[in-house]
């Protein structure tokens, strides 16, 4: 349970004493992206190589959609409490948009956070293809391979971590008021979660909750529940935790219409200080994209605590 966690803490120190060096930054963001890519390949590999399994591919869909759709309504409604009763400035949605960013950017930022997740769902769907034909050896997918990749995922993440502290300094500035963002968003995904798996068929209730603790972080979240728990669930992860994210990307003005300004914020979980963040500026302002960059940061480094930990408990 805290292999996980000691991997990804020891990457910060590293991070911090390169951060000054624009080739280490380069190179640990291309790193990241391609381990990411082999973790998703590896984890369509062990998912294609079941047959049994591929016979349910499209009730793992609907079960992913169940609890993004959960979680994310649970995120912002605890986002609109939150504004009532922290954030009250949050529920006016006039003049806070930002100037310094035009139409075209954010544009071309959305499409480019879109691409992102379609590349990832490639390298998934590839690996089940292959994995599905017997292209590969069939020892590629006995788990070793992928546990490898998790780790050197996992230290890259803390390394990226540790080039850019910025966030944590950002407590100092809007108060430890801050602090209660990221908790919110946490239990808002709980609970939504939890609803999902009382509506849709053959979920169990801690399955439910261990896929929307991702928080949007699609490749640490499923390929640890893939780890612990099998491809199946890992794979309404991945799926789930996609969907959470291109929901930020293409309804942010809706849930700033309906919920305020923080709720594309939680809606965005881990992904709120990288690819949902030029949406999160554009609809909610410089002030909630400061506070999505602490939120992302933290929910980032909550994510490898929360999965393993509702894992455990679902052992018991």
């Amino acid at each position: 349970m805290f292999t996980s966690i000691y991997v990804l803490a020891g990457g910060v120190p590293f991070g911090f004493l390169f951060r000054k060096s624009g080739f280490a930054v380069k190179w640990t963001d291309k790193l990241l992206a391609l381990s990411v890519w082999i973790l998703l390949f590896l984890l369509g590999f062990g998912l294609g190589g079941d047959k049994n399994l591929m016979v349910q591919i499209k009730d793992l869909g609907i079960q992913a959609f169940c609890i993004t759709f959960f979680a994310v309504l649970g995120s912002l409604v605890f986002a609109y409490l939150v504004a009532k009763l922290w954030y009250k400035e949050a529920l006016g949605t006039h003049g806070h948009k930002v100037s310094h960013k035009n139409d075209r950017d954010i544009a071309e930022s959305k499409w480019t956070a879109i691409k992102s997740s379609c590349i990832v769902l490639c390298f998934f769907l590839s690996g089940i293809f292959l994995g599905y034909m017997r292209v590969l050896p069939f020892e590629a997918d006995s788990g070793t391979y992928t546990v490898s990749a998790l780790y050197v995922l996992l230290f890259l993440a803390g390394m990226s971590v540790g080039f850019d502290l910025h966030a944590f300094r950002i407590i100092q500035e809007l108060k430890g008021v801050i602090l209660v963002v990221p908790l919110a968003a946490v239990l808002g995904t709980v609970l939504g979660s939890m609803f999902a798996s009382f509506l849709v068929p053959n979920l169990a209730l801690l399955d439910a909750v261990a896929v929307g603790v991702g928080l949007g972080y699609y490749s640490l979240s499923s390929t640890i529940i893939s780890q612990e728990v099998g491809p199946v669930l890992g794979s309404v992860a991945l799926l789930s935790n996609i969907m959470r994210e291109v929901a930020c990307l293409v309804f942010a003005p809706v849930m700033v219409r309906f919920f305020g300004l923080l709720g594309p914020v939680f809606a965005g979980g881990a992904t709120s200080n990288d690819s949902s963040l030029p949406i999160i500026a554009k609809f909610c302002g410089e002030r909630y994209a400061i506070i999505a960059i602490f939120t992302g940061v933290v929910l980032t480094l909550a994510v490898p605590f929360l999965v393993p930990l509702v894992l455990y408990l679902r052992s018991l």
